[in-house]
């Protein structure tokens, strides 16, 4: 396949930083993204969309909405496994790893990375 026939590529970024625990500098990360997809020499095949401070139900529909080959969660997890998500008054709300693997293996076919 040529350059010109290759499929454009999204990552969505997905962020989170619970305002009852400790800072990440989600922003940060985001930018050194995007710095080095500017870079990159084939920038213009990929596209990089942000959702931050997000919900369970949020990554649903940020899926549904942008339709990634990438996905990229920066944000808190447990020993246990769980994603440390927000809640609606931006507090920590944990997502148990089978949910997350679930939704994952549902997208096996649409998403081919998943950074966690």
């Amino acid at each position: 396949m040529s350059v010109t026939q290759t499929r454009w590529k999204t990552i969505l970024f997905l962020a989170s930083e619970p305002s009852n625990a400790t800072r990440l500098r989600v922003g940060q990360e985001l930018r050194d993204i995007q710095e080095r997809l500017q870079l990159a020499k084939m920038r213009e095949q990929y596209s990089l969309v942000e959702r931050m401070a997000v919900r369970p139900q949020d990554i649903t529909q940020a899926i549904f909405d942008v339709e990634p080959q990438i996905i990229h969660f920066s944000g808190h997890g447990t020993s246990k496994g769980e994603l440390c998500l927000e809640d609606m008054n931006g507090k920590l709300k944990t997502v148990a790893p089978e949910a997350s693997s679930s939704l994952f293996e549902l997208l096996s076919k649409q998403v081919s990375c998943v950074i966690l």
